[in-house]
């Protein structure tokens, strides 16, 4: 039977995944950016080699132009988000119920269980 590593997508110090890692940050952020220009070029090729574009509107059949809207909308929500999070975020211990009413359900529920005896 073979043994299978459990710990190659995982930082066996710090249990971080390897796309969370700070060493990697840089690394993605080059993939990303050489993989954004290899569609961009590959949109160039295809439209320079007679294939027209067809969009409802002129500036659609443009070059890039989808991946400069994908990325426009990328950072709108991204900085809506961040936004909205200022709006709509609440503390770390809000949804937890205070320690007062936790013991005063206690109790409640401890006599409910001496009355069941004495029945």
């Amino acid at each position: 039977m073979s043994q299978h590593s459990h710990d190659v997508s995982t930082d066996h110090d710090t249990g971080a995944w390897w796309i969370a890692r700070p060493e990697n940050a840089n690394k993605i952020w080059y993939g990303l950016v050489i993989v954004c220009v290899l569609l961009i070029l590959v949109d160039f090729v295809y439209h320079s080699f007679s294939h027209d574009k067809h969009g409802y509107f002129m500036f659609e059949t443009a070059i890039g132009f989808h991946a400069a809207y994908g990325f426009g909308a990328f950072v709108f929500v991204v900085l809506l988000g961040k936004e909205l999070r200022k709006l709509i975020m609440r503390p770390e211990g809000y949804y937890t119920p205070p320690v007062e009413a936790i013991q005063h359900d206690d109790e409640h529920h401890h006599d409910d269980h001496e009355g069941d005896h004495h029945a």
